[in-house]
């Protein structure tokens, strides 16, 4: 179980800071790579807390029950990883300005009462705010951030740019809403609740096409990148066969590696 828990950590942690990376250079920032190492200690710095206090409050999936029985484990790997992030995030900080200020304490706030409760919910119980919410932080972490911290003015490339991303994070994350079925409460309203899981997954198929299209007006050079195509392709194809019974490792290993893919694809060009 501890080698489960330690792959599934790295790759969605590695996911992220591969595609941050990637978007970073997209935009030719030269320190590129910081900014993957910010988006994958930060990452793996909140989905640790976030499962230490779940599983508090509901223990039950093979995760939480290993992270209730090693919770010191689980404080120390947060508290190493959040200090790392926040030591990358102050090396890379131009300027502190408004956005910037803004931006992480937006993330943050969603990052925490995604999981905490203010009054009777948190944030992920509120109707039809769950997917949204999981979108917003990886935009504002992954794609704005390097955008707004290096002063990126493009604003036309910029807003598709963006906006595909946005589109992006929910079109992945539905599948984790499928999973989630047996879990979530029915008033929490996510995609595939109200409309089922084959409907929910030609949405999530329609919104991946809508990004190849976004990105494609962003840059035809992407169109032409086999790997960029094969990244969004691969994502297609392990929708289309998700089914509530997978576990946690085809999620987070297959669907979270796919986000990683498509960071190389960035990096490559």
């Amino acid at each position: 179980m501890l080698k489960y828990i330690v792959y599934l950590n790295l790759v969605i942690a590695t996911s992220a800071g591969v595609l941050a990376s990637g978007v970073a250079h997209f935009f030719t920032i030269d320190n590129y790579v910081y900014y993957g190492l910010f988006g994958f200690f930060s990452t793996l710095c909140v989905y640790n807390i976030q499962r230490l206090i779940k599983a508090n409050k509901e223990i039950n999936t093979p995760w939480l029950k290993w992270v209730s029985k090693h919770s010191l484990l689980t404080i120390i790997i947060s508290s190493i990883s959040g200090f790392l992030g926040s030591y990358f995030f102050i090396k890379l900080l131009n300027d502190i300005t408004i956005t910037i200020v803004l931006l992480i304490g937006i993330s943050t706030f969603i990052s925490l009462f995604y999981v905490v409760r203010i009054g009777r919910k948190n944030i992920r119980e509120i109707p039809h705010l769950k997917i949204h919410s999981i979108a917003i932080t990886w935009t504002a972490v992954i794609v704005l951030f390097p955008i707004l911290n290096e002063n990126i003015s493009n604003w036309q490339i910029v807003t598709f740019f963006i906006l595909a991303h946005y589109l992006y994070f929910i079109a992945v994350a539905i599948p984790f809403d499928i999973r989630d079925l047996k879990y979530d409460l029915l008033t929490q309203r996510t995609i595939p609740q109200m409309v089922g899981v084959q409907n929910a997954k030609v949405i999530s198929i329609i919104l991946l096409a809508m990004v190849i299209v976004g990105l494609g007006v962003v840059s035809s050079y992407l169109l032409l990148t086999p790997l960029f195509v094969l990244a969004i392709v691969i994502q297609i194809f392990l929708i289309a066969f998700v089914t509530e019974k997978h576990n946690d490792f085809f999620y987070s290993i297959y669907i979270d590696s796919a986000i990683g893919l498509l960071g190389v694809s960035y990096l490559i060009l």
